[in-house]
């Protein structure tokens, strides 16, 4: 990951663990969007359902991470991912709550469709190498270890 990588998506029970930052729209009705001015057709678009924080963890070896807490009907989620050389904190405290909230929403939904991506792409890696035989098991140490060939090592095993 470059300058900015989100470290995992996770679903919670709590938030306890955070320090908020900001709490941006925190009220609902807050949360619905127009698009078009003045005698343009107004479209409405909400996210009333998503209630959105900016927060740091706050245990120990948390030092360089940023949260974004989600609250939906699907439940409670935390994106976490490391600042390094971009100053992404002043930069999204320093915008408009409006904007602040918009920017957490996009970052957030971007980083869910990457690890839905990333999930799809494993998954058929593996359905891949499962046909063609290129799973591999071992014990060692009392532990089992699965991994893919490639397909130059499968190679060298059959010869």
């Amino acid at each position: 990951m470059t300058v900015i990588g989100h470290n995992r998506i996770r679903r919670v029970d709590s938030f306890e663990g955070y320090e908020v930052l900001a709490h941006p729209l925190a009220n609902r009705e807050d949360r619905v969007f127009h698009r078009g001015e003045g005698g343009a057709s107004q479209v409405g678009v909400t996210y009333g359902s998503h209630d959105i924080q900016i927060a740091r963890p706050t245990g120990p070896g948390n030092k360089g991470l940023l949260a974004i807490l989600m609250h939906h009907g699907g439940g409670r989620h935390i994106l976490e991912f490391y600042e390094s050389a971009l100053p992404i904190t002043a930069t999204l405290l320093g915008l408009p709550e409006r904007a602040q909230y918009a920017l957490a929403y996009s970052l957030f939904k971007q980083a869910d469709e990457c690890a839905i991506a990333a999930r799809v792409d494993e998954a058929g890696r593996w359905a891949e190498a499962f046909v063609d035989g290129r799973i591999r098991k071992r014990r060692r140490a009392g532990k089992r270890y699965v991994h893919i060939e490639t397909p130059a090592e499968k190679e060298r095993r059959c010869a």
